[in-house]
């Protein structure tokens, strides 16, 4: 258990303003996902997805012939509420020698952790993609490849799709898309938008890996869910308790939910083969 002392802090003389911590990696993902509450206030810890399984086009009928019957299917997946918490404890030297504000800055530093938690969540939800394109080993994502994972959503409509890939496929990407239109006015820094994909980049994902999003509604149903969703049992919790005997602050915060991959179809992922 580790608690944080008056060393472990700064002790004032003459300084800035005390900037407060970051997320090393931006929250991505969790925007592109839907929150539900179906949970809460509900008992239970586990939530069943059905889905209707396609019967497939009509066949054609003779005169006289009889029609051919198809059994509806269904199939259904099953996410379980789990949770993450995370905590920090400060003695009263730490709060009350340290500069700037111990205290709140560990409430900020527990919230962004909870989120932190959740966003890479979606991410190994993300991995469970059941579509997926092949890249070789140590090979970066092409425009080749990205046309590829197009395809396998095989819309015949525009469809508006985000590509979650790294810093460093982000790079290449664009500079062979550059390439490939020399005339174009894109300015050297600025990210593009490729086949009509927006690309996002993150620390997280590896060269050669990351996933590509749909993001808008099916044509024949307008249906808007997208491709993950957010399981909420409880909001993010904080609380604090003293230890009389120690003389210290302890803080802890906790989210009991669940991050999983709501529509198979509407992810492809990247390999490496």
């Amino acid at each position: 258990m580790a608690t944080t002392k008056t060393a472990d802090l700064i002790v004032p003389e003459v300084m800035a303003d005390m900037i407060s911590a970051k997320i090393p990696n931006k929250l991505r993902f969790t925007p592109l996902a839907a929150i539900d509450t179906t949970l809460q206030g509900r008992p239970g810890n586990t939530i069943t997805v059905p889905k209707w399984s396609y019967i497939g086009a009509a066949e054609d009928v003779a005169e006289g012939a009889a029609i051919p019957l198809t059994a509806l299917a269904k199939t259904s997946s099953e996410m379980t509420i789990k949770k993450a918490g995370k905590g920090i404890e400060l003695t009263d030297e730490a709060l009350l020698s340290g500069y700037g504000d111990p205290l709140g800055e560990a409430v900020n530093q527990l919230s962004l952790s909870i989120a932190d938690k959740i966003d890479n969540d979606v991410i190994v939800a993300a991995a469970k993609a059941t579509q997926s394109v092949s890249i070789a080993s140590g090979a970066k994502v092409t425009i080749a490849k990205l046309q590829n994972a197009i395809d396998i959503f095989g819309d015949e409509d525009y469809q508006s799709m985000i590509l979650v890939t790294s810093s460093a496929d982000a790079v290449a990407l664009r500079d062979e898309w550059i390439t490939a239109h020399p005339n174009e006015d894109v300015v050297a820094n600025v990210q593009v938008t490729i086949l009509g994909v927006y690309i996002m980049r993150s620390n997280i994902a590896a060269v050669g890996h990351g996933f590509l999003v749909k993001i808008t509604a099916d044509p024949e149903t307008e249906e808007t869910q997208p491709a993950f969703k957010i399981i909420m049992k409880r909001a993010v919790e904080i609380e604090k308790d003293r230890d009389i005997i120690r003389k210290t602050t302890v803080l802890t915060a906790d989210e009991h939910y669940g991050a999983y991959l709501y529509d198979p179809l509407k992810v492809v992922k990247f390999t490496t083969a």
